[in-house]
């Protein structure tokens, strides 16, 4: 069997695999249906391509043992773990929802409340990991399903490490995103618990302002901007956020692991704390208020004794009843908005099976575009031409002109025509020579500034790519020049870059190149920009902006002195990690008796250093 073909296929007797519904580059995840207990579960089945491999097969077993002794309700539960035909695969709760990331991708930055509401779940989640020696080292929007009532689980424990008492130390490959993953990660630092928390507080940064504390061109840059700079500070970014939360969301993204929260309880109970105490009063006029007392209780189990107690205190018997009150308005109010995402999103529809013309119709009708991006892939299942998936999938909801990713069918197999390259030619003239080589055209127009109305924009697939008689390729035509309309450059200096971008795009102009000076300016703010304020221009043009990184900082030097114990051997391996980051990695003789290491930093760094690979020194230095 086909890891990527089991739609319509029952496993063990038992699971009937209905859709799929997500594809990584480590496995397949189906819908199903259990017909011995009648429910729906999800399967994760690893890739063919990696079976394999015996590390990949072992840190895939190595998912299902740390998440199948894991029960929490806001963690998806695994069910059983089996292999036939060929297939390794795990079978875990469905749950009937969207990502995390799909949801602040749809709203933007969250109310703080709903934030806040949100990360306590993601941190009990960890709470009840952590307890277990379990670090998820993978937190981010995309492995945290939301369910229909507002209640969080967190998925893919795969790359999550079972640990001892004693912390770990990240090999080589460095796994997880790199927005979300902490700084000692991206450099081999150590790995634990508040690596994790440093996940979640980025998670947190971004649901209460709708983007990253640090983004850049490539995973290289963001993990040396990790290491290197200080982030924006969050309420800086978005001031309706409230002091203590913004002081809450980056202590957990301290660069230092000893400055951020350490443990998941600590967060978890300040984050209670913000909400009891900045919110005085429930309001029913915000969708973020939205509560399922039912998940409160059955939460409250897991919970250790101290944090019982502070909900116990807390609860009274008009404080039930306005919950109960408010818990049926947000579940309704949130379903709708959940399911019909207001009137400025529009509903995608299923484009499987359409060629890329019938596509682009159904997209135009549901205000909506298609990516010109297109990918091919060979198809035993799906007639060649024709459109295997897309991203996002059917039924979701996006913006007015979203550009939605799709994938086509070429066959069983590569052909043995090659598609002429037609670019350039007026339409006609493109039609006939695929003519020539038996293929067939279909058009898809588009205005260009460029390319003279009725002229070939681009194609897809591009000229070369293999296809057999009679394929149908995609020719973007050019409407002519579109009406130049015009805009007035705001003013964007003193803005952060969040606030430059959306005011720009308010304006109908787009963000161009972005430097960074030192200035005395407060750092992560506009201090130039090109065209300046008030300068006419062409809607749709690009202004460049600069940033202040504050002032240089000046690094301050302490020594380090690593004594060689006298039963060592006569050469030893010393290594020494400041700040997640390693300064010293030599051999020395045992001869030498003592080492002296220079550790610079700005401030606090939190050092570790290695005899042998064995953990000699865990401090921290203060300047």
């Amino acid at each position: 069997m086909n890891s990527d073909y089991l739609v319509g296929t029952v496993l063990e007797n038992r699971y009937e695999i209905l859709e799929m519904i997500g594809s990584g580059g480590m496995a397949t995840v189906y819908k199903a249906k259990c017909h011995v207990l009648n429910r729906f579960v999800a399967i994760k089945v690893l890739k063919d391509s990696l079976k394999y491999d015996s590390e990949v097969v072992k840190r895939f077993n190595a998912e299902s043992r740390a998440a199948a002794c894991l029960s929490h309700p806001n963690i998806v539960q695994v069910y059983d773990v089996s292999e036939q035909g060929g297939l390794d695969y795990i079978v875990m709760e469905y749950v009937d929802g969207i990502t995390l990331k799909d949801y602040i991708a749809k709203k933007g930055a969250l109310p703080w409340e709903e934030a806040c509401n949100f990360a306590i779940q993601i941190g009990s989640a960890l709470e009840c990991a952590h307890k277990n020696h379990i670090i998820h080292r993978d937190i981010k929007p995309h492995n945290v399903l939301l369910t229909r009532d507002g209640m969080l689980k967190v998925a893919d424990f795969g790359i999550a490490q079972a640990t001892s008492s004693e912390t770990l130390v990240a090999g080589s490959s460095n796994l997880g995103s790199v927005h979300y993953i902490s700084p000692e990660q991206g450099r081999g630092g150590f790995t634990n618990e508040r690596s994790d928390i440093y996940s979640l507080g980025v998670v947190l940064y971004e649901m209460l302002t709708g983007t990253l504390p640090f983004d850049g061109g490539n995973a290289v840059s963001i993990a040396i901007m990790k290491l290197e700079k200080d982030p924006i500070d969050c309420k800086i970014v978005n001031p309706e956020i409230p002091d203590n939360v913004a002081k809450i969301t980056m202590k957990a993204i301290s660069k230092e692991q000893h400055a951020r929260y350490q443990s998941a309880t600590e967060m978890v109970k300040d984050l209670e704390d913000a909400m009891k105490f900045t919110r005085h009063e429930f309001s029913v006029k915000k969708e973020s208020d939205r509560f399922d007392t039912k998940r409160i209780e059955r939460d409250e189990k897991y919970m250790p004794k101290e944090r019982k107690n502070r909900r116990k205190k807390a609860k009274s018997g008009v404080l039930a009843v306005l919950l109960a009150f408010l818990a049926v308005f947000a579940i309704g109010f949130g379903t709708y908005s959940f399911m019909s995402g207001g009137r400025q999103e529009y509903q995608i529809p299923d484009l499987t099976g359409m060629t890329v013309e019938e596509a682009e119709a159904a997209l135009l009708e549901a205000n909506l575009m298609l990516d010109e991006d297109i990918e091919f892939e060979t198809s035993e299942e799906v007639e060649e031409g024709k459109i295997i998936m897309q991203k996002p999938g059917a039924n979701q909801y996006a913006k007015k002109n979203r550009k939605i990713k799709i994938t086509v069918s070429s066959g069983l197999g590569e052909g043995n025509i090659a598609i002429p390259l037609v670019e350039g030619l007026s339409y006609d003239d493109a039609v006939e020579r695929l003519a020539k080589y038996n293929l067939k055209a279909s058009r898809l127009d588009r205005e260009d500034d460029l390319v003279p109305e009725g002229y070939v924009i681009s194609q897809s697939p591009t000229s070369g790519t293999k296809v057999t008689d009679g394929y149908s390729v995609a020719l973007y035509v050019s409407l002519g020049k579109a009406e130049n309309e015009q805009a007035i450059v705001p003013k964007l200096t003193g803005y952060t870059k969040a606030q430059a971008l959306q005011t720009l795009s308010d304006s109908g102009l787009s963000l161009g190149t972005v430097t960074e000076e030192a200035n005395s300016a407060a750092q992560g703010t506009v201090i130039a920009q090109n065209p300046p304020a008030k300068t006419g221009v062409i809607k749709g043009s690009s202004v460049n902006i600069t940033i202040s990184k504050g002032q240089e900082v000046q690094l301050k030097r302490k020594t380090l002195t690593i004594t060689i114990p006298d039963s060592s051997p006569d050469t030893v391996n010393i290594k020494v990690v400041a700040n997640g980051k390693v300064i010293h990695d030599k051999n020395h003789a045992k001869s030498e008796g003592t080492v002296d290491i220079e550790v610079q930093a700005s401030k606090d760094a939190s050092v570790q250093a290695y005899i042998d690979g064995n953990l000699v020194v865990d401090k921290i230095i203060t300047f």
